[in-house]
């Protein structure tokens, strides 16, 4: 008898606090959870403001990805890249042999991209030799600039090529298979240049630092004045482009090669023009229409405030709360969309500096991403975090040149973003 009347009282107790706790009644958004969320309760969606801000610069130095091309989008305008590095000889104290007896066949610049980011048309590339030391102990950024040589060393007339998306497969002079996807003709004056020196000025080749300090580097471009809207891509190298010098010593064939990005100093320099575009008239607030807003690569940063989250209580648990952010989807057929964004914080309202607080994941189901902030939410109400906007921004935001049109709160005949959030409150 005891017995019962104890679980009778633990039953009594469990009834009385499910019977305490407020529930939130709002339906909106509910076909998005799963059961175990069900479990919880129903879910409100809060209202949010969206909006961009301009990057000025973004650190440079020694990237993973070197990055080249351009392109131009109808929203964001034109994106431009072109990349700084030192050239490191293959072998030091290279002996060509009898220079008299030395044919030149051709010196190629070949690049074989990881990957790329919009359309593989021709583009205009130019190359030339840098004329500054780039210093390992200097902190470079995307606006960084070296004096270089105004002499462009590529082929007359030759730098107007298609990017191969898979690649020149076929053998070269020593049965070598060449994967490059782009392979730039220089002027086989620089092929005689270094021959020479090998021979004359022999110190230049003895050591690595040696070889830097007479050839400092190259500096790689694209020169693209006629490209339209649309046209264009941009291309990210984690293998090292390769400088190889094609020739014949008493007609045997040969070759010498540099490289470039291998535990050398380099930098990518980006010029973003989004002059006229909408991306320029936000990031200087000029529009607030709440229809759009951006994100790109080295430029500019999605930002999310969350000011209705006042409206929860300060004692309340937050169970679930997910951000939606659907995309406008009309160019994906030329700019895919990043796999994942990272989303941030400002450290303060006076620190500007950017904390990692999460990613958010593409939702298919909503054409867009979706990004679980449950955490976020929890620290903002109970007072613990101040509720500063979110900024959303591509992954490899100092590694690409992804871009994200994102569609805003009033946007018209389209999903919208929402923060839908399930919480009780005791």
């Amino acid at each position: 008898m005891k017995i019962l009347k104890r679980i009778f009282f633990l039953l009594t107790i469990c009834i009385t606090l499910l019977t305490s706790c407020k529930k939130e009644v709002s339906n909106a958004g509910i076909s998005l959870l799963n059961k175990e969320n069900d479990s919880f309760g129903n879910v409100d969606t809060f209202a949010l403001k969206v909006g961009s801000i301009y990057v000025d610069t973004v650190s440079s130095s020694n990237p993973s990805y070197l990055l080249l091309g351009s392109y131009v989008d109808p929203v964001f305008g034109k994106y431009d890249a072109s990349f700084y590095s030192q050239v490191r000889i293959s072998a030091l104290q290279p002996d060509f042999g009898d220079i008299s007896k030395i044919t030149i066949d051709s010196v190629i610049l070949g690049m074989r991209f990881n990957d790329y980011y919009g359309k593989l048309n021709e583009q205009n590339f130019e190359v030339y030799e840098v004329l500054e030391d780039l210093k390992a102990t200097n902190s470079y950024n995307t606006k960084s600039k070296l004096t270089v040589n105004s002499e462009n060393l590529v082929v007359q007339g030759a730098g107007k090529l298609t990017p191969k998306p898979y690649g020149y497969k076929f053998a070269q002079d020593k049965n070598d298979t060449v994967y490059d996807n782009i392979r730039i003709p220089i002027n086989t004056s620089l092929a005689k240049r270094f021959i020479t020196d090998s021979k004359s000025n022999p110190a230049s080749f003895v050591t690595m630092d040696a070889f830097l300090a007479y050839f400092k580097g190259l500096y790689i471009k694209v020169n693209n004045t006629l490209q339209q809207e649309g046209e264009g891509g941009v291309f990210s190298f984690a293998y090292p482009p390769i400088l190889t010098i094609y020739y014949k010593l008493d007609g045997v064939v040969k070759r010498f090669y540099f490289e470039l990005n291998a535990s050398g100093t380099r930098f990518n320099h980006v010029d973003c023009n989004y002059i006229g575009t909408e991306v320029e008239k936000l990031v200087k607030g000029e529009i607030t229409d709440q229809k759009d807003f951006y994100a790109q690569a080295n430029h500019v940063r999605g930002t999310i405030s969350l000011p209705t989250l006042v409206n929860i209580p300060s004692n309340s648990v937050i169970h679930y709360a997910k951000l939606l952010l659907p995309v406008d989807y009309k160019l994906t057929d030329i700019y895919g969309l990043s796999s994942e964004l990272f989303v941030s914080i400002p450290n303060s309202e006076y620190d500007p500096t950017l904390r990692y607080i999460g990613s958010a994941v593409r939702d298919s189901m909503n054409s867009g991403y979706s990004i679980d902030i449950r955490d976020h939410v929890q620290q903002v109400i109970t007072g613990k975090r101040l509720n500063n906007y979110l900024v959303v921004s591509p992954k490899f935001f100092s590694l690409s040149a992804e871009r994200i049109h994102f569609l805003g709160p009033k946007t018209q005949g389209a999903e919208k973003p929402r923060l839908l959030i399930k919480y009780s409150t005791f």
